[in-house]
């Protein structure tokens, strides 16, 4: 039996949280699923190996009439009806087949995912998440599509293997990439063209931004009352009015702190899931972070951030951040604030570094319409349907093929978000990371990585919960 686990999110994720949802009863639940789909699913097998259903797996059904097909998703009414609108021109030319749409939020939506895993009732393509592929995969609800893929041609060089390591689980593919979050550097530029806001003539940020220029730009940004920047002797850090970055390292370690590591040859979790922060690479990067904070005073601390509203990510809609660290869905937040912003990479030690956070969609492992099947999701994740993304204007398309559609709608500005897709790290979850990020990780070093707090008493707390 082919097994794997996963998921995220899409600015839902992600970052504003939605990845905190952890139920207390997901071990049993999880448990129970396995018991329950060893014991039977609609053919007393599952897998890459299930055999043929009643219409034999050819996607139309032995009356002649169209044969009908699942695809369930998570989202908000709006999203959903973008979706539908996707899945009404794929049936414009596939009138062979007819697609139902199932749609749930967020917490419904994978709450009745593992139920249908253990009573054998899954939807024939549904919507997958990143953060949660080896959880899924080890419930079997997963078709292998490496075969699957190469019978029918699909080309998967336009889309970056950042995105598809992600959604593979034991170096087989088992969901396709449809989307791709991807984490950059914002700043606001209205703030750095007013010499009030910019008195020492601070520069934005360059494409490719290393940490030193970040630190130079921030601490001619970082004002205090008597309007001093923090590189001066008399600077008043008791009473800045304005900051040159807001970072929060500890709070958001797999979209922000994660991809610095790497940037600076170092990881947040070693190969086998345990801690990777006890190393001179690691430890590097966060006493340059605590510095920041502590020393350098050019950045927000905990309980600035949250009387700045409380999100790192939408800092600079304050008017009183020069710079901050986001995903490509906040581009809307910034815009709904009337904030002029500009875009850069994530600053970099060594070398660029990134987090992409793909959705993608899978096939059930147990499906009757293999080929229909089949033919839905190579659409969805192909230069066709990819390209139908790009023209509604909210997703940014994994495909490259649809690179030119996605430019066009969403403007040249926002080109360098499928550029930024080839410096993505590929660092799949697995149990213990999702332990580490979202249940451990934020109460053990939030503070530690502002400088209020034992940093070394912090990473052996946190190495000793994620063993």
């Amino acid at each position: 039996m082919f097994i794997v686990f996963q998921t995220i999110v899409k600015g839902e994720l992600y970052m504003n949280t939605k990845r905190r949802w952890m139920f207390s009863a997901w071990v049993m639940v999880l448990a129970t699923a396995v018991i329950l789909s060893g014991c039977g699913s609609n053919n007393g097998s599952s897998g890459t190996n299930a055999p043929n259903k009643p219409d034999g797996g050819s996607g139309t059904a032995p009356s002649g009439e169209p044969v009908t097909i699942t695809y369930s998703q998570w989202g908000t009414a709006e999203e959903l009806q973008r979706t539908q609108e996707l899945l009404n021109k794929f049936m414009e030319t596939n009138q062979d087949i007819k697609v139902k749409l199932e749609g749930k939020d967020w917490g419904s939506y994978w709450d009745g995912l593992t139920a249908n895993a253990a009573g054998g009732t899954l939807p024939d393509v549904f919507k997958t998440s990143y953060a949660y592929i080896e959880k899924y995969a080890e419930l079997g609800i997963f078709k292998e599509l490496d075969g699957l893929l190469a019978a029918n041609s699909f080309d998967l060089a336009n889309i970056d293997e950042s995105l598809l390591g992600l959604h593979k689980y034991q170096e087989k593919q088992v969901s396709l990439p449809i989307d791709a979050n991807v984490i950059v550097w914002y700043y606001n530029t209205a703030l750095f063209a007013d010499s009030k806001t910019n008195p020492y003539g601070a520069a934005m940020p360059s494409l490719e931004p290393t940490w030193a220029e970040i630190v130079d730009i921030a601490t001619k940004m970082t004002l205090d009352k008597n309007g001093k920047h923090a590189g001066e002797a008399d600077f008043d850090a008791k009473n800045i009015v304005q900051w040159g970055m807001s970072i929060s390292p500890g709070s958001t370690m797999d979209w922000f702190l994660e991809p610095e590591l790497w940037s600076n040859g170092a990881k947040l979790v070693n190969d086998d899931g345990s801690l990777a922060l006890d190393t001179p690479e690691a430890l590097e990067v966060l006493n340059f972070f605590i510095d920041l904070t502590k020393n350098k005073k050019i950045n927000t601390t905990p309980a600035q951030i949250e009387g700045l509203g409380g999100q790192v990510n939408l800092s600079i809609t304050t008017g009183k951040v020069a710079m901050n660290p986001g995903g490509n869905w906040n581009t809307t937040n910034y815009k709904e604030a009337g904030i002029k912003y500009g875009i850069a990479y994530l600053p970099k030690f060594k070398t660029n570094q990134t987090v992409v956070q793909p959705a993608g969609m899978a096939i059930s492992a147990n499906t009757k319409h293999e080929e229909a099947s089949v033919k839905l999701l190579s659409w969805l994740a192909g230069p066709e349907g990819q390209t139908e993304l790009a023209k509604q204007g909210y997703s940014i398309p994994a495909n490259k093929a649809a690179a030119d559609a996605y430019i066009q709608t969403a403007g040249s500005e926002n080109k360098i978000f499928l550029d930024a897709q080839q410096y993505g790290i590929i660092s799949p979850f697995t149990a213990k990371k999702t332990d580490l990020v979202w249940t451990y990780g934020e109460q053990a070093l939030k503070l530690p990585l502002a400088g209020e707090g034992d940093l070394q008493a912090a990473i052996s707390d946190l190495a000793s919960k994620v063993k």
